[in-house]
């Protein structure tokens, strides 16, 4: 009896101790259970993470040991759930298309905050920093080692088609999330590595990060090679001007060295050979409405929007040229607009990089929505179900859909809480420059940076939870370096075991 005791005392001062890096290995376990149990009913690792939303605000009050300091987490708390609330009170007024899909969307949108909330009240010491620096490498360390079995075994999926891009043990709805996730990844394994005095780690490290980028397919990961490698081997330098402290000359030129190979690797990447084809097709596209306007004597550059909307016949080739582009990507908007909105929303262009670019037909459709939208719904966000329940849309770009999904309050909120922890970055920098020009630091910035970025170029860092989780820990890992840490105290990590 007194054994079993025992044995669970360890196992709970063991957890008490690893907890924040067990978390963050338990995500890329997530998505690959998620690959191996998908339906159409959701997965288990979305409903895991669900409930570790739910839960871990609620132990926070529970065991934060001062009352100012539960107050703040339960404002917090209650800031977002007002924002969310707002929103779904707007899309039941004006009738939901599916309000069970738009909670669904609205707590997914509220994840990436909560969390960093949570993350910002939990990592308090270099212990928890610690640990969370460790969990990312072993996390890294998972998805690089599934991506090689997925494909050794024949079982990885593919990112865009047959030999376009592998994305791994990964299901369709997250491939792109997937890629995000391997930038963040890809990111801090760099960081651990050029921290290693250890070559084979230094070279190793960095090389494998960008065959596993570059092999995804995506230009997200491609660009973000550069972005990492070139980053870090312009910072080891200027950290050693101005700390003194020693830089491995040696990891920076295997970064440089990685950075010149992957940009010579281009014409034999998965991306290259995509936008090559799409080139091909969007030209074609194009020059057979150029065809059809010089037998009709016109030319579609420099003609008169008034013309198009007087001339019937001139009215008929445009509109029969935006249904042949638009009608098969959404029928729906067809159906709920008049042709002269739709092409008054393209600008009435004949650019067919433009018109068959599926991002720009939702982000037309979405605004349609807003512009026959009061102004209730312009401040807390339109019905986002029936953007997809009517016109089979979803946004890719998350920072329109932040906009439109939730609106003037909306979007203004979610922009001022990722601006608050820019600012005290920002701050602790202004106050002590010297201790605060670390790569500790400096992988914070860059994270944050590809995946604010990110958002806007590819999207799914918001609204996906299994992304917006390295998100929010990132902003803890902000919060903890620029507010909690002392001023004056440097705080780097050196490998140390949580």
């Amino acid at each position: 009896m007194k054994e079993k005791t025992k044995q669970r005392n360890i196992g709970r001062q063991f957890f008490s101790n690893h907890w924040l890096m067990i978390l963050i290995i338990l995500q890329p376990i997530l998505d690959i259970i998620a690959f191996w149990t998908k339906s159409p009913d959701g997965t288990f690792a979305g409903f895991v993470r669900l409930l570790v939303m739910v839960a871990f605000p609620l132990t926070l009050l529970l065991i934060l040991p001062e009352r100012k300091k539960k107050l703040r987490l339960l404002l917090g708390l209650g800031g977002i759930g007002l924002v969310c609330l707002l929103h779904l009170w707007n899309v039941w007024r004006i009738g939901a298309a599916d309000l069970v899909y738009e909670i669904s969307y609205t707590a997914k949108m509220a994840h990436m905050p909560v969390m960093a909330l949570c993350f910002a009240f939990s990592i308090r010491n270099t212990q928890t920093r610690n640990q969370a620096y460790w969990g990312l490498f072993f996390a890294a360390g998972i998805t690089a080692l599934a991506l090689f079995l997925s494909i050794v075994t024949g079982t990885a999926n593919i990112t865009y088609g047959e030999g376009l891009g592998i994305s791994g043990w990964v299901i369709d709805d997250n491939r792109t999330a997937n890629s995000t996730i391997l930038v963040v990844l890809a990111a801090f394994a760099v960081f651990c590595a050029v921290k290693s005095d250890k070559k084979l780690v230094n070279v190793l490290v960095p090389v494998l990060s960008a065959v596993c980028l570059i092999i995804n397919g995506t230009m997200t990961c491609y660009l973000s090679i550069f972005l990492i490698m070139l980053g870090f081997a312009v910072f080891l330098p200027l950290e050693h001007a101005v700390r003194g402290c020693t830089v491995n000359r040696f990891a920076v030129l295997v970064l440089v060295g990685v950075s010149l190979l992957s940009a010579a690797a281009y014409p034999l990447t998965p991306k290259y050979k995509i936008r090559q084809e799409q080139t091909a097709f969007m030209e074609k596209t194009e020059d057979e409405f150029a065809e059809d306007a010089d037998r009709w004597g016109f030319d579609p550059n420099t003609l008169p929007i008034e013309q198009i909307l007087d001339d019937p016949e001139i009215h008929t080739l445009y509109e029969d040229y935006y249904w042949k582009c638009l009608w098969i990507l959404s029928p729906g908007m067809f159906e709920m607009y008049d042709i002269d909105e739709i092409m008054a929303k393209y600008n009435f262009t004949t650019d067919a990089n433009i018109l068959l670019n599926t991002r720009n037909l939702k982000r037309a459709f979405v605004s349609l929505m807003w512009d026959h939208s009061d102004t209730l719904t312009k401040l807390f966000g339109i019905d986002i179900s029936a953007a997809w329940n009517y016109g089979g849309v979803d946004l890719e770009n998350d920072w329109p859909a932040v906009f439109y999904y939730f609106g003037y309050v909306g979007f203004a909120s979610y922009v001022l809480f990722i601006l608050y922890f820019v600012l005290l970055m920002l701050r602790r920098l202004l106050r002590d420059f010297k201790n605060s020009f670390t790569a500790d630091n400096f992988i914070l910035f860059v994270t944050l940076v590809l995946l604010l970025g990110i958002a806007q170029y590819s999207g799914a860092v918001l609204r996906r939870p299994n992304v917006s989780f390295y998100l929010a820990l990132v902003l803890g890992l902000i919060y903890y370096q620029a507010a909690v840490r002392p001023v004056g105290r440097v705080s780097t990590w050196r490998g140390e075991w949580v």
